[in-house]
């Protein structure tokens, strides 16, 4: 079933992005550091909900959800980041880029959800869509100058 192929990708990118905000939080430096290490630990708690939202969407429909960090390497699009330290400013870049993605991703699923007449999924999605919109303008309304 495409959608559940879909489904699991998404998954896998938000397995991986859940340690990414990790990394983030660990590895913030600079003046930003206190507003933005308390922001991505509420992203990433927010994120382990979408995991396991997404992964009981998937057994619902039944499916099998990737549920391990093997196979959601294999899967993924979401860049890996070195533990290293990284400023605001490019923190929240390379959080953009990912967010921005899974936007796109979350509007191709609702789609396809439609397309397959699953209004669960298709609500679910469309839902993601707006807090990843939302989640977008605030993150580009930090970078502005």
């Amino acid at each position: 079933m495409k959608l559940i192929n879909k489904l699991n990708i998404f998954l896998a990118d938000q397995q991986i992005f859940y340690v990414k905000l990790h990394n983030l939080h660990w590895y913030l430096v600079g003046g930003s550091f206190f507003t933005l290490h308390a922001k991505f630990e509420e992203l990433y708690n927010q994120t382990a909900g979408v995991v396991d939202d997404v992964a009981e969407r998937i057994l619902a429909l039944g499916g099998k959800p990737v549920g391990s960090t093997k196979k959601a390497l294999e899967l993924t699009g979401v860049t890996e980041l070195d533990d290293l330290k990284i400023s605001g400013q490019e923190a929240i870049k390379v959080l953009l880029t990912d967010v921005k993605a899974f936007n796109e991703a979350s509007k191709e699923i609702r789609s396809l959800a439609a397309e397959e007449g699953d209004g669960v999924t298709e609500d679910q999605f469309n839902n993601y869509v707006g807090a990843y919109e939302k989640l977008i303008w605030m993150l580009e309304a930090y970078l502005e100058k």
